[in-house]
């Protein structure tokens, strides 16, 4: 009876489309689990073979190899479908985290050209994923179920860090990667289902305004909407980085082993994966449904600045692992649920292949902007490093927020639709 009332609730809320909902939820869960995995392996060996001061020149690396391939996936997509698109690009990654396995840990530029690919390919899946989903859920279902698609995501990220954090110093961090292998195979079983179930439109795809890079930019440069969230994930993202190289700077200096530091990383990923759960499956629909979808975008910046505000005043360990893992937390979790709210008013073209740009070579680029500021830092010999992170942060979550003042202040149909 329970079971049944249970079943015809979640029906009703699904809009009719429970299986294509439950394949949602499975493929965020494979996707932050595999990251959970390869994340805490790939940070820990390369900050082993470079140090934490090689970070912003793997971040300025990141730019190239992410136009190449969001590039050739605009350029690709429309010829071969969206079906394999997807499944292409699942087999290289499931081909590469093999070899990685292998080698990660004994050539050094492996290492590096895999801490790359590992940033971009979890982006990549996500906005397939995403796309999909935006095809068919409506404004009105999306402010509880994107939260609860985001909270299987981080059940996912909690097992793969607590997966990192306990073992990697009993089998060897490389050998984690193997771990990765299973919820790969289960996300192209989940991700069959998902667009079975959906509304996409691969005709829509074939014949699109949109296929290769230069139009996705055209595309968002002409629209006011578009340009705003690039903005909001740019800054979103080089804060990001900032607060990520204090905890690296912190980090190196306080724990020596790699496999130690592999452990400690998948713990601190795992809290924040912890608190981001918390914030999925009561945060974003409590925040959205008191504050409104505009209150709640100008509310993110001001909570983190009081987390800039806490490392400023306190540049412990501690402080800064802190405000690391609460900036990790929101963007797994409300940033993530209130920024993919925003697509939902888009076209389908927009919401695979403009949104590629901004999600996953924006969302990624972004470090090379951050790391062109700690470079400059660097160069003109900085010594309170941590210090004036800090203030950079705080500077930067201030423009956020005028930056979403003014997007709602649009008068375009699509800033009406989702308010």
């Amino acid at each position: 009876m329970f079971l049944n009332a249970l079943k015809e609730k979640f029906t009703m809320l699904t809009g009719g489309r429970p299986l294509f909902i439950l394949c949602g939820m499975i493929c965020g869960f494979c996707i932050m689990g595999d990251y959970g995995i390869v994340r805490p392996v790939s940070h820990s060996v390369f900050l082993s073979t470079y140090g934490s001061q090689f970070f912003p020149y793997v971040w300025l690396a990141i730019v190239p190899f992410n136009f190449l391939v969001v590039e050739l996936y605009n350029r690709f997509l429309p010829k071969i479908g969206i079906h394999r698109m997807f499944y292409t690009i699942l087999a290289v990654i499931i081909v590469v985290n093999t070899c990685a396995a292998f080698f990660v840990t004994k050539l050094p530029a492996f290492s590096f050209l895999f801490y790359i690919w590992k940033e971009i390919y979890v982006m990549l899946l996500f906005q397939q994923m995403w796309s999909v989903i935006h095809t068919t859920v409506k404004s009105d279902q999306a402010k509880y179920l994107y939260g609860v698609l985001f909270a299987c995501g981080g059940v996912g990220g909690i097992l793969g860090n607590a997966f990192s954090g306990t073992c990697a110093v009993r089998i060897g961090s490389e050998n984690l990667l193997f771990g990765s292998l299973p919820l790969l195979a289960i996300l192209g079983v989940a991700f069959y289902y998902l667009i079975k179930k959906s509304e996409v439109q691969e005709t829509s795809v074939q014949k699109p305004q949109i296929n290769n890079f230069m139009q996705g930019v055209s595309a968002i440069r002409n629209s006011k909407y578009l340009t705003f969230i690039l903005a909001i994930v740019v800054v979103m993202q080089v804060t990001t980085t900032l607060i990520y190289y204090q905890f690296n700077e912190v980090l190196e200096s306080s724990i020596a082993t790699q496999d130690l530091r592999t452990e400690f990383c998948g713990r601190a990923f795992g809290i924040a994966n912890v608190v981001s759960l918390s914030f999925q499956i009561f945060g974003s629909y409590l925040l959205i449904q008191f504050l409104g979808l505009r209150r709640s975008h100008l509310a993110m910046p001001l909570l983190l600045a009081i987390n800039a505000a806490g490392s400023l005043l306190f540049p412990t360990f501690t402080m800064i692992t802190a405000a690391f893992v609460t900036i990790k937390a929101f963007d797994f979790s409300l940033f993530g649920v209130l920024k993919e709210m925003l697509y939902i008013p888009l076209k389908q073209e927009e919401k695979f292949q403009a949104k590629a740009i901004i999600d996953v070579f924006a969302y990624r680029s972004s470090k090379a902007v951050a790391s062109c500021l700690i470079l400059l830092l660097q160069f003109v010999g900085f010594t309170e490093m941590i210090n004036t992170l800090s203030w950079g942060s705080f500077i930067l979550l201030t423009l956020w927020a005028l930056i979403v003042y003014k997007m709602f202040k649009l008068k375009e149909e699509p800033a009406k639709e989702i308010e």
